[in-house]
This record gives C-alpha cells, structure tokens and sequence, in this order.
C-alpha cells in the first residue's frame, strides 16, 4: 500500500452503477424506487466524500425525477458531479438495443440523452465515457460512439475473450485499430458476489471481499465492478449499507473510470466480442450473442 497525505492506498476501486426506468414506468414506481434507491444512494455518496461513482443515469429516468418530487436527487447528483465524486457516462435516452438498430438511430438516441441530461445537470454534465444499454457490444456501436467523439466504453469481461480472467487488471484496453479508444471490462465475478450479496446473513461483506481479492490488493491492478444501481436499496433491501461499507476500506481507493484511464499506463490493444451483461458461454458457443434479444426461433422478437 502506498501511504499519501497520511493515507493509505491498495488497490483503485473503479464501482459503475447503471440507474434506469423504462419510459412506460408507473409514477408509483418511480417514487418508490427513488425512496429506497436513488435518493439513499444521493445521501450516502454526499456524506461520503472519499466515494467515487462512474454513473450512468438514463434521460427518460432523469425526466421522471423531475415529474415525480425528485429534484432533490437531481441537484444531489449535480452537486456530487461538481464534487468529483461522481463522473457521468453517456448513453442512449430510452434504453434501445444499439446493436440490432441502425446507425443514425444510435446516433440520435445518444444525442437526446445528452441534450436532456444536460438540461438538468446543467454544464457538469460532460460525460466522457459511454455506457451500451444491457452492456450490448459490437464493433459497430463502439465505432459510432468513438466517432462522436468518447474516450471509452464499459462492456462484460466475456467480451474479452469469451472465457473469465483472462484480462490482465494491471493494463487499459484500448480498442483495435481505434487510436486512444479505451474498452473497460466489467469484473464478473466480483460484481455478482456483491449485487447478490444477502445482507443480514453475513453471506458477504467488506472483509470478504479483501479476502477474495487477496494478494491483488498489493499490486498495481484495478477493481471493476458494474451493477444496476436500483440493486443497492430496492431489489435487495439493505445491500447499501454493505456498498458504503466497502467504500470505508483503506485497502480500497475509489476511483472514477477516467482516472482509471490516466493513472494505469499500461496498455494493450483488443478487439472485443459481441456481447452484453447478460451473455453467457452457450450464447458464444452458438454464435448467437444477442439471443435474448433476437433468437431467430422466438416468433415475438422476429415480429
């Protein structure tokens, strides 16, 4: 660990949460979502300045805070953004299938996002990386989202190669034949222990985790872990208090995606696989990466 200031320093911990409402969500769900999620999240992070967030916030959820009494949460995220606790991704406004769509209404799905975001965030809303929904990668995607002008994107580790561990945490990916164009991997494994952690039964905790990290808390690797954010407070009742846990551990620096980018300097190039958070081995073995969206023998999806 290296002591700074009278601080000590493990392992970077780059968390990315993914906060969304689908544009036919009921007001009543919004409103309880934010009072168990959104807003105890806000409140966590805000009296916790040490604690770093990569955020993606889809605009039709922004839209819905506003409606529905959550100005709060919106002038708290501003608030974290302006703090530098939290860094902003970009994304596609109404949450599409990027892969199975066309270009220019990528394009335009992106550009609304902003445009909306920004119209609540104000100027701090300058996001620098992007975020696929569903994590749906494809070569074509991260060429348009390069285009525009991004410095990164966060996909699934199967991405890499298909299998689990082969990435190498010590290094940023940069994509294939795309210049300074970064490709974070989210670490599956670890990411799962926590979001299904049962809190109340100590199934796992912020102790464990170091323990399952183990000696990489001593090397120059990173940590990323990538979720839904509605998991910490609304799918699993008291699992935030676990996350803000682990944002107390001196082992652990928490860090945003960017700084991630600037401060690892080994790099190496890839060339990812179609994939998305949701993949698995079969889907690979089959070559059919985007089965749950568009299983050629499943009638609705062809409709």
């Amino acid at each position: 660990r290296l002591a700074i200031s009278g601080i000590l320093y493990g392992m970077l911990w780059a968390n990315f949460l993914h906060f969304y409402q689908p544009p036919t969500q009921k007001e009543y769900w919004v409103k309880k979502i934010t009072a168990e999620c959104y807003r105890v999240l806000v409140k966590g992070w805000l009296a916790n300045p040490k604690a770093k967030a990569t955020l993606n916030i889809n605009a039709v959820l922004t839209e819905f805070l506003a409606k529905y009494g959550a100005q709060d949460v919106i002038d708290g995220l501003r608030t974290l953004a302006e703090r530098g606790q939290i860094e902003f991704t970009a994304s596609a406004k109404y949450h599409p299938f990027l892969p199975l769509i066309p270009n220019s209404e990528i394009r335009r799905q992106i550009e609304l996002n902003t445009e909306t975001n920004r119209q609540f965030f104000g100027d701090v809303y300058q996001p620098r990386g992007f975020f696929p929904p569903e994590m749906c990668y494809s070569r074509r995607v991260a060429d348009v989202v390069r285009d525009m002008g991004f410095d990164w994107i966060v996909i699934d580790e199967l991405a890499f190669s298909g299998q689990l561990h082969d990435i190498h945490w010590d290094t940023v990916y940069t994509l294939k034949d795309a210049g300074d164009f970064s490709v974070f991997f989210r670490e599956r494994d670890t990411s799962f222990r926590i979001l299904s952690a049962e809190v109340g039964v100590s199934i796992f905790s912020a102790g464990m985790l170091l323990k399952l990290l183990g000696d990489r808390l001593q090397s120059k690797e990173y940590l990323l872990t990538a979720m839904d954010g509605e998991t910490f407070g609304h799918h699993r009742p008291g699992l935030d208090a676990l996350l803000f846990e682990l944002y107390t551990v001196p082992e652990l620096e928490s860090v945003t995606l960017s700084e991630v980018r600037k401060r690892v300097t080994k790099k190496a190039p890839v060339d990812p696989l179609s994939s998305s958070w949701a993949l698995m081995r079969k889907d690979l073995e089959q070559k059919t990466p985007f089965s749950r969206w568009n299983d050629e023998t499943n009638p609705i999806h062809q409709m």
